[in-house]
């Protein structure tokens, strides 16, 4: 395994957590490629434990559809060194990250991805000593440059029987909404594979229906809840029974989440199924997967077909989305900026109509110019292609601090980066507006 050091990896952008540490993005020299970092939070002996014992996890569990680790990262820090550990960069994000960006997953990918789940899972279950995963859910179901599964995130794993005691072993672990009864209403619990099972069929229902289960519950409903027998909602997944496969989809799933661990089918078994479902949609794969890349290098394409706008065949709709030059006039400066960013006319993201698109309106409404100014920030950097020119020109010109455009940059999707402009641009109002009154808009 790979030994990297502190000056191999530069470039690196803050994107995400999990287990038992934060997640970035960066470059490695050595390799010549993008790879994942994930930090050891906190230096004290028993984290140094937990996260031994994740790469130990992670180079056993090498395998197709499981995320592989490259190497270890090491970070003189004063007296005590950082670790973490380097893997592959899955570009594509997870799960999570699908359905928020591709309004209608083919239903040929999804049971792609319940059957490769499956896979993974079996493969893990299968070692000696099995691995348990104890936080199988759609945000550590993470996909290759081909839409691959790759299962990732073991800072909550151990090896069924063992004996360790560290702080990775509590009965109440892992995401609760995915965890089974027996974990939650038995503080004595010892995890077996049937935790990952009953997780499975959660995950499932999520595939079936692209929604999060309990999404309004409190922690200490879902605690008293599912002990007592509650499931997802099935009416979200009964909406989709005409479609090939589903009723069976659903049959496995409510296998997977029975109340009675024992009565739970093992993944060996579960491979079997879902490979008869993945079967009838082979003919459609590769289409499903051609028209998921496409959409997820075009980002902006995707979001403004996931938007509820459907004007009349009568309607202009060059009215609704408002252009450059309509909210900002003809200001030189402007516009230079406009052509150092990159180029083309700037259209921000789709607004409704009703709200406000005149000049003056919007300069009369902290909140709606806010919106607008990181709409158009959003729009120009999807429309040139060039989020780091355009938000280095940002930058430069004093509208955004370094710090923020570090922020921006670690966006990883429009729904992202609009969050996060918004953020920035809110508490400064006041400052972006005399901005941009000094260029007399």
């Amino acid at each position: 395994m790979l030994q990297f050091q502190a000056g191999d990896l530069h470039s690196l952008s803050l994107v995400g957590s999990g287990g038992f540490g934060l997640v970035y993005r960066g470059w490695s020299e050595t390799l010549g490629m993008e790879v994942a970092l994930k930090m050891l939070q906190g230096a004290r002996e028993r984290h140094r434990k937990d996260f031994m014992k994740e790469l130990d996890m992670m180079h056993t569990a090498n395998y197709t559809y499981v995320l592989r680790v490259l190497g270890v990262y090491e970070k003189p820090e004063g007296n005590h060194i950082e670790y973490g550990l380097v893997m592959e960069y899955m570009p594509l994000g997870s799960l999570c990250t699908l359905f928020e960006n591709v309004p209608d997953v083919p239903w040929a990918l999804r049971f792609q991805i319940l059957h490769q789940v499956v896979l993974g899972m079996n493969f893990l279950h299968r070692l000696s000593p099995p691995i348990i995963h104890r936080d199988l859910k759609p945000g550590n179901v993470l996909f290759n440059k081909s839409l691959d599964v790759q299962l990732t995130d073991f800072g909550l794993a151990k090896f069924a029987g063992s004996a360790s005691t560290t702080s990775t072993d509590q009965s109440i672990v892992g995401t609760l909404a995915y965890m089974p009864p027996e974990a939650i209403k038995d503080i004595n619990y010892k995890p077996t594979k049937l935790f990952d099972v009953y997780s499975f069929g959660i995950l499932t229902w999520s595939v079936l229906s692209r929604q999060e289960p309990y999404p309004d519950a409190a922690p200490f409903q879902i605690m008293y809840c599912i002990p007592n027998g509650d499931r997802p909602d099935l009416r979200m997944v009964d909406k989709c029974l005409t479609v090939k496969m589903v009723p069976e989809a659903k049959e496995l799933m409510i296998k997977c989440w029975n109340g009675e661990a024992e009565d739970r089918p093992s993944f060996q078994d579960l491979k079997v199924e879902t490979a008869l479902m993945n079967n009838e949609y082979v003919g459609e794969i590769d289409s499903a997967i051609c028209k998921v890349l496409d959409l997820l290098k075009n980002p902006s394409a995707s979001a403004q077909t996931s938007r509820v706008v459907e004007p009349s065949e009568d309607t202009d709709t060059s009215s609704l989305v408002p252009s450059f030059t309509d909210l900002f006039g003809n200001n030189a400066e402007v516009h230079e900026l406009q052509e150092a960013a990159g180029g083309g006319e700037l259209v921000p993201v789709q607004t409704s109509p009703e709200e406000p698109e005149d000049h003056e309106t919007l300069q009369d409404s902290d909140d709606s110019s806010s919106d607008v100014l990181s709409r158009s920030l959003t729009s120009t950097i999807m429309e040139t292609l060039n989020h780091k020119n355009v938000l280095g020109n940002l930058s430069a010109k004093g509208i955004i601090s370094t710090a923020d455009q570090g922020t921006l940059e670690s966006s990883r999707n429009l729904q992202e980066l609009t969050k996060a402009a918004e953020s920035i641009i809110r508490p400064k109002h006041a400052q972006l507006k005399s901005f941009f009154k000094g260029l007399n808009l």
